[in-house]
């Protein structure tokens, strides 16, 4: 019986993990809605002999993921990571090489865009509120909310 358990929770694991890279707790939680714990426990180990499951490689994943689409801060990401199941020391150390000033540039040039036709006024808050919400520090955001701000209605004056 637990051969016919384990079978199934692995090609239930394989699914999962098919859409995209997933953490060890990520598995875990979602065979647990049908398996028992040493049903679990033995396909986690069954995913990592094959290779199918590693922490260090989703974060990476997740991160470059995260980068690529929606920048964030260091922080949020690590945060993320970490309500994901991956623990601290890997959040820290895929999140390390992150420049927050690069991030929240790319974040507020992409925001910028669908911004630009409001008031200064309107676009600076709604800008700064954007850069809060994906982690950025205060005074991270407000630097590049002014340098955005001048380098779209300040052009002329230039």
């Amino acid at each position: 019986m637990l051969d016919q358990n384990l079978a199934e929770a692995s090609n239930a694991a394989r699914r999962f993990i098919a859409y995209r890279l997933r953490s060890e707790r990520e598995v875990a939680r979602r065979l647990s809605k049908k398996f028992e714990p040493p049903t679990i426990e033995a396909t986690i180990a069954q995913m990592y002999r094959e290779n199918l499951l590693d922490d260090i490689r989703f974060a990476k994943s997740f991160t470059d993921s995260r980068m690529g689409s929606r920048p964030k801060s260091a922080a949020k990401i690590r945060q993320e990571l970490k309500s994901k199941g991956v623990s601290r020391e890997i959040a820290y150390t895929v999140t390390a090489d992150l420049s927050d000033y690069e991030s929240a540039l790319a974040a507020a040039h992409k925001k910028a865009r669908s911004l630009w036709k409001n008031t200064e006024g309107d676009f600076s808050k709604k800008l700064s509120n954007h850069l809060a919400q994906r982690g950025f520090s205060y005074d991270l955001s407000n630097r590049i909310v002014r340098m955005v701000c001048r380098d779209i209605y300040h052009q002329s004056e230039q």
